[in-house]
């Protein structure tokens, strides 16, 4: 009997020596791809709450942003398989909440979508205007930029009525005629990148300034910097989308008062 004692004592100890100190955590780090994955999903909620989603559907929004908040958590704290389950969740109810949406804008006066649609081109224009576009006499997209351009897809993929101009610019090392292939070159990689992501190929234009456009001083390394880029231009072409609106009897009065005032 007095043997147990002893033998509890040794387990209090043994166990404690393993347990984490003051600062350490149990979990492991989150996974880099996934965290990615859900800074991407937090833009495309946002997307969506652009679009007049929290107005049009605040119950499918809310169980959304409850499933990313979820997956979010999850992945935070290491627990890469339970942030996987949830993910899938949250992209089954995105796809759902996308087609809906598609069909609200198109059937109902949920909301407006001119100022929708100009808050969404605002959006897209800055996510391409972003610094730090390419490296000296090189095509290749820097990484910011590569994740710039895969939130501005998510928008311009959206919008089969809009038309992208592309034009690459470079800055005024080298001769007039390599800066016009170069720029060329970055224009078409940007159209490259955002047809991969899923934008049609039919709604990006490209073209090429070379070193033509650039203002420049030798001695300035950032002003040099600023004109490795590719400018964009969104033209929206309101005739081909069709847009047939749905209205339900309560909107009745409404629609005969506006008719009844229509000269005749």
């Amino acid at each position: 009997m007095e043997k147990l004692p002893s033998l509890l004592l040794l387990l209090i100890l043994s166990g404690c020596s393993t347990w984490p100190t003051t600062g350490d955590t149990p979990y492991s780090p989150p996974n880099m791809e996934q965290w990615l994955e859900l800074e991407h999903h937090d833009f495309e909620l946002q997307i969506l709450a652009t679009r007049g989603a929290k107005i049009c559907l605040p119950g499918q929004y809310q169980q959304l942003e409850n499933l990313y908040s979820q997956a979010r958590q999850e992945a935070k704290a290491g627990f890469t398989d339970d942030a996987d389950i949830t993910l899938l969740q949250y992209q089954t109810q995105f796809a759902k909440i996308q087609r809906q949406m598609d069909w609200l804008e198109y059937h109902t006066l949920c909301l407006d979508p001119r100022y929708s649609e100009i808050e969404l081109r605002d959006k897209f224009l800055l996510l391409m205007r972003v610094d730090n576009q390419f490296a000296f006499n090189r095509a290749k997209l820097l990484p910011d930029y590569q994740q710039a351009l895969r939130r501005a897809a998510s928008i311009l993929k959206r919008q089969n009525h809009w038309h992208l101009q592309l034009t690459g610019h470079t800055d005024t090392i080298g001769t007039d005629k390599s800066n016009y292939q170069l720029g060329m070159r970055r224009a078409d990689a940007v159209r490259r990148y955002l047809i991969e992501q899923g934008v049609d190929a039919n709604q990006v234009t490209t073209f090429s300034a070379g070193e033509r456009e650039s203002l420049e001083d030798p001695n300035s390394r950032t002003q040099r910097l600023s004109n490795r880029k590719v400018d964009a231009k969104v033209m929206v072409e309101h005739h081909t989308r069709s847009i047939h609106r749905v209205y339900s009897l309560q909107d009745w009065h409404a629609v005969r008062e506006s008719l009844s005032q229509e000269p005749l």
